[in-house]
């Protein structure tokens, strides 16, 4: 895993200047501490930084060019199956100089083109520069594990693994007041657009093109098309066993240590036991909260790691170190994102790799099998019965009572409030809502720029746009893969991992076991009052009863009282007026939201109190006004 930055000129603008250039390569030095390089020929400029996983020597050094010198590459990323690729290629006649990934990717290009694309198993971001037609590819892989973002500036197309080397290599940072009512809505700014004007994420599974006349992207890969070529077998769970031991025995190779995050939830546990059934010494890591147990999960991680026998790792956090770690967070943000399971992630990175530098996780298995609290009330919406009726005409009361993620109570309310609002609404409405973590209107009125014409409007149906691609709750999965994993859970990741230089890998998001997934009917996967069904038929046998019974809960942290005690000054001092006035923000509204934290009833007022304190301070640190 690495990070990687570049310039290409479009048009007849002067090439970017070399302090630009090492800014750029300093400011993402924490994703690639191992070794940095840059290449200039052409039109192009490639940079990058590098952690060393798969040979470490200096032969994996980047930017790496090919042996006639025609074309260079810039990599981040894993490619699993890259052994087999070799393989395939040297019957051909081709030799290697490296034992890298990196190294066949770029062959594979020089061989099939962009096609090539198709060939790889794994997650990835790259450049290549061909210097004989002075041209430029970018891609991104299928699912969007790997950030890539671009700008075109001053005829200069430019690009970065994170949003803060385009800032560097000069972008201006200018604020989008429709990207900030989306962040406020969803609690992270929709691909393709940023928090910054003029800057745009590349799509997950799409291209970059560009030469001396302009630039075009274009899809590579399509899921949805993907899946209805993928046969489902008789016996589905044989294969869903097959193909995801397979993915992790893949991600266990690495030439340096390798462990395996375990929450003690369903993901993370299968996940944990299929690697323990391959790696001999596995570490396994969790986070939990030493004064708050009604957040923490960590006996569940124990009693799994305990059942597959791996020398597990518990990290039991106070306030004043989840304080401590708030502030750290705020600093490494790349653009606003506020989803505040990113806190104890970001803990946990670090204090995993110091004793490895490559973790699995259970990351996509609730996107791609149903596994939040959000599609079993999809699922009930498309199949009501008496109880779904009742908590819809009982939606006078769950509005009056006291609603929060605080308690087990109180988020049981906040779940049958958000259900029984769902009546009357079109699925495309109801995606939305779910997908909210502040309704729609009060985030609208947090921002005081004025928004473009049916400009934010546009932009949502988009994330709904998938609904209607596959048929039914597949659809409902299609969208949050296409949205909520790559915008979310899949930037979560990255930002915190790399912050620490540590590599995540994600072996539900095998390719070979999404397609299968999609390919399934929709009530193998989800039923009522059980998500996620084929993967706990198929891998229950691996793990506690007690684990593979539980419900659904999501990496929670005890929020509103960090806000309330350690955290309470920093909302003081970053939410000033004048700051947030600065940021572009309503004062009133963001004073009365404060208020109602403070307040006895604060409902889920920590929610956005946390995504105000992220956008301004954001924006504070780059002194926009």
């Amino acid at each position: 895993m690495c990070g990687i930055i570049g310039a290409f000129r479009t048009g007849p603008g002067a090439s970017v200047a070399e302090e630009r250039v090492r800014a750029a390569l300093e400011v993402i030095a924490h994703r690639g501490p191992d070794d940095a390089g840059r290449h200039a020929q052409g039109r192009a400029m490639l940079g990058h930084r590098r952690l060393s996983i798969t040979d470490t020597s200096a032969a994996g050094h980047q930017p790496f060019t090919d042996q006639g010198g025609r074309y260079t590459i810039v990599f981040n990323g894993e490619v699993f199956n890259f052994r087999e690729l070799r393989s395939g290629l040297e019957q051909q006649g081709h030799t290697f100089r490296s034992r890298t990934d990196t190294e066949v990717v770029l062959r594979l290009f020089t061989v099939k083109g962009p096609e090539f694309l198709h060939d790889l198993n794994g997650f990835f971001a790259l450049a290549i520069h061909d210097a004989q037609e002075d041209t430029l590819f970018l891609a991104r892989d299928r699912f969007g594990v790997k950030p890539l973002l671009w700008a075109l500036h001053q005829d200069t197309l430019l690009f970065g693994s994170e949003l803060r080397a385009l800032l560097a290599l000069g972008v201006p940072a200018r604020p989008d007041p429709d990207s900030a009512r989306q962040f406020f809505t969803f609690s992270f700014t929709p691909a393709p657009h940023t928090t910054v004007q003029g800057i745009q994420k590349l799509m997950p599974g799409h291209a970059l093109y560009a030469d001396g006349r302009g630039m075009r992207t274009s899809p590579w890969y399509d899921l949805a098309t993907a899946a209805k070529r993928t046969p489902v077998p008789p016996g589905p769970q044989e294969r869903l066993h097959e193909l995801l031991d397979d993915a992790v025995k893949l991600r266990l190779e690495a030439d340096v240590p390798v462990g395996a995050f375990l929450s003690g939830g369903v993901d993370s546990s299968i996940i944990s036991a299929l690697a323990a059934r391959h790696h001999r010494h596995l570490h396994t890591f969790s986070v939990g909260y030493a004064e708050d147990p009604y957040f923490d999960e960590t006996r569940y991680a124990e009693e799994v790691a305990a059942h597959i026998g791996s020398e597990h790792h518990t990290f039991k956090l106070g306030r004043e170190e989840l304080a401590d770690g708030y502030v750290r967070l705020l600093k490494a943000l790349d653009e606003p994102f506020a989803d505040s399971s990113a806190l104890p992630s970001f803990i946990l990175c670090e204090r995993t790799r110091r004793q490895v530098t490559v973790a699995l996780s259970g990351d996509g298995a609730d996107e791609v099998f149903g596994g939040y609290p959000k599609h079993q009330a999809e699922l009930r919406w498309r199949q009501p019965g008496a109880a779904e009726r009742a908590v819809a005409l009982l939606a006078p009361l769950w509005s009056a009572l006291p609603r929060s993620r605080n308690s087990a109570w109180q988020n049981r309310i906040r779940q049958l409030d958000r259900f029984a609002r769902m009546a009357g609404q079109s699925g495309e409405e109801r995606f939305l809502h779910l997908a909210a973590f502040t309704p729609v209107e009060e985030a609208m009125a947090l921002v005081a720029t004025p928004a473009h014409a049916g400009g934010l409007a546009q932009r949502n149906a988009v994330l709904a746009a998938p609904l209607g691609v596959l048929q039914g709750l597949n659809g409902v999965l299609l969208a949050d893969v296409a949205s909520t994993l790559p915008n979310d859970m899949l930037h979560k990741v990255d930002l915190t991992s790399m912050a620490h230089g540590l590599e995540v890998r994600p072996p539900f998001l095998d390719r070979r076991v999404v397609e299968l997934a999609f390919a399934l009917p929709p009530d193998l996967k989800l039923r009522k009052g059980s998500g996620k069904h084929i993967l706990r038929q198929t891998f229950g046998h691996l793990l506690p009863p007690v684990v593979m019974q539980r419900s659904k809960k999501g990496f929670e942290v005890p929020l509103r009282d960090l806000l309330l005690g350690p955290l309470a000054p920093l909302v003081d001092e970053v939410l000033h007026p004048d700051a947030v006035a600065a940021a572009g923000l309503d004062r009133q509204r963001t004073a009365a939201v404060v208020r109602r934290l403070r307040s006895a009833d604060p409902g889920t007022a920590q929610a956005t109190v946390h995504a105000l304190l992220v956008y301004v301070a954001w924006w504070k640190a780059r002194t926009v006004h």
